[in-house]
């Protein structure tokens, strides 16, 4: 009786380390996301993998979204080995779902996934255009916000004509 006992206490207690070891539903939607993919012509590290730089015509990857730049350089946490930010400087490009932003740098935030655009930022969609000193990209929640810019909306002129333009 008390090996049964002793057997069952076992099998529970593995059975909890073994909910507690598994992904909960926010690591699980975490663990589906497709890696980083980075191109280059050539790739530096530094600080025994702290930061790795990535040089000419660099394009990076990651899910729907390309970034294409001069350079970019990952910075990696140091206690996880996670990424903590992505640079890129220099004929920042990213595109994704039919959206074109520009600027001169940008900073990539791995915890928050939004990406900082300065230097001549801007974005193009169809025909609109939103210009701005900052513009932050949120990814996750697909939005944006522009510090001390200007908007372009052009409107189709059957709307302009309908409304009795």
């Amino acid at each position: 009786m008390l090996k049964q006992c002793f057997r069952s206490s076992l099998l529970v207690a593995a059975a909890m380390m073994l909910m507690a070891a598994a992904p909960d539903e926010a690591h699980k939607t975490e663990l589906k996301r497709e890696p980083i993919v980075v191109t280059s012509a050539r790739m530096k590290a530094d600080k025994l993998g702290e930061r790795v730089t990535f040089s000419g015509e660099v394009t990076l990857k990651k899910e729907a979204m390309t970034l294409n730049s001069d350079s970019v350089t990952v910075f990696y946490d140091a206690g996880t080995r996670a990424i903590r930010e992505i640079e890129a400087l220099g004929n920042v490009i990213v595109r994704k779902e039919g959206r074109t932003a520009f600027a001169n740098r940008a900073l990539y935030y791995s915890k928050e996934e939004k990406i900082v655009l300065t230097g001549d930022a801007r974005i193009i969609e169809k025909d609109n255009q939103l210009g701005g000193e900052r513009i932050t990209l949120f990814i996750r929640d697909d939005r944006s916000i522009v510090e001390g810019g200007n908007v372009l909306f052009y409107q189709d002129k059957q709307t302009e004509k309908k409304r009795g333009r």
